[in-house]
């Protein structure tokens, strides 16, 4: 395969990273089978895993924002959530004679919250994000799926700075194997951070709108469209006024920024 040699996460699952040529981010490129045996061993060996996923606004922020890039560099494991970047490698293995990643390999996180609640290790999870309703809603609803797994919601639609230390109590009193973030970045990944410093949980994910796409509250492109490279577009259609800029101007942003790096 494609990448750098496998070597060993901090999780202790076996992982392999590549380099995402000209956009120049780390990936772990891992099926969905792959992430769930990670996330196995994480809390199966008491150790702690950050995942986030990478598409092309996480690019850009990693390249505006120091602190959101900070985030991605530590994280453990760095899924591949846009087309884009797994067609990059894609196109890398194909000049280098080796055999392409495939679309396995991307994974949004919808791709593996509903099967990571049947791992015998997750018996409790909390889902911090979304409005009141749409997390009341996504809790029942993931609930109906996996009986035997405790979810405590936490709305944070709107947020306030505030309530972090409340949030981590609440947290810490319930005690999770994971942890899952949905409020958009970067916002989502400066919390992981600092919850990350002030819980023990497991296994933390930035999960982006995941929350409200479990509850029917956001519209979820069927997976064939993302396997074409077109859910930007489903996404854009849907909710034209919160995704116009993110699709059709940052590209061209992240692009002059790509090409004045490189002059």
């Amino acid at each position: 395969m494609g990448g750098n040699p496998p070597d060993q996460a901090r999780s202790g699952a076996f992982t392999q990273s590549a380099r995402v040529p000209v956009l120049d981010v780390n990936v772990t490129p891992l099926t969905r089978d792959q992430l769930l045996s990670s996330v196995a061993t994480a809390i199966g060996g008491g150790r702690r895993l950050t995942i986030a996923g990478h598409n092309l606004h996480s690019v850009y922020l990693t390249r505006t924002d120091a602190q959101f890039r900070r985030f991605y560099e530590d994280a453990e494991l760095r899924l591949i959530d846009g087309m884009p970047l797994l067609s990059a490698l894609d196109l890398t293995a194909l000049c280098g004679g080796r055999p392409r990643w495939g679309s396995r390999h991307r994974l949004g996180s919808t791709d593996w919250i509903p099967q990571v609640m049947h791992l015998p290790s997750v018996r409790r999870i909390v889902l911090f994000g979304a409005s009141e309703a749409s997390n009341r809603q996504a809790v029942q609803t993931l609930g109906e799926r996996a009986e035997q797994t405790e979810l405590l919601g936490i709305p944070a639609d709107p947020w306030n700075p505030e309530d972090l230390d409340a949030v981590a109590a609440q947290i810490r009193a319930f005690g999770p194997q994971l942890l899952l973030i949905g409020m958009g970045m970067p916002l989502q990944e400066r919390l992981a951070a600092a919850l990350r410093a002030c819980t023990s949980v497991a296994v933390i994910a930035t999960v982006g709108g995941a929350i409200d796409q479990l509850s029917g509250t956001q519209s979820l492109a069927p997976r064939w469209i993302g396997r074409t490279g077109l859910e930007w577009a489903w996404r854009l259609a849907s909710d034209p006024r919160r995704f116009a800029g993110r699709y059709l101007v940052e590209p061209f942003q992240l692009a002059r920024l790509i090409l004045r790096g490189a002059a």
